[in-house]
């Protein structure tokens, strides 16, 4: 049996807003999205209990969000 790596709910619950909010053009949502994001990963890097791999995970979204949010053109 296969088993899939899970992240936390929390982070990725805030991950699909800014998912959704970049894909509905939301440029102001989706920063204040990125804004929870860092803080809580920062949250969560303060438990010795959270993986380095995980924060890598998502500092690497983080980036990734950051340059979308850059890039960012309204096609309406």
């Amino acid at each position: 049996m296969f088993f899939s790596k899970k992240h936390p709910k929390d982070l990725e619950a805030i991950v699909n807003q800014i998912e959704v909010d970049l894909a509905n053009n939301y440029k102001d949502n989706a920063k204040e999205g990125l804004e929870k994001l860092k803080a809580a990963l920062e949250a969560k890097k303060a438990s010795p209990k959270f993986p380095e791999s995980e924060v890598s995970y998502y500092q690497e979204k983080i980036a990734a969000y950051q340059e979308d949010i850059k890039n960012f053109k309204r096609t309406y």
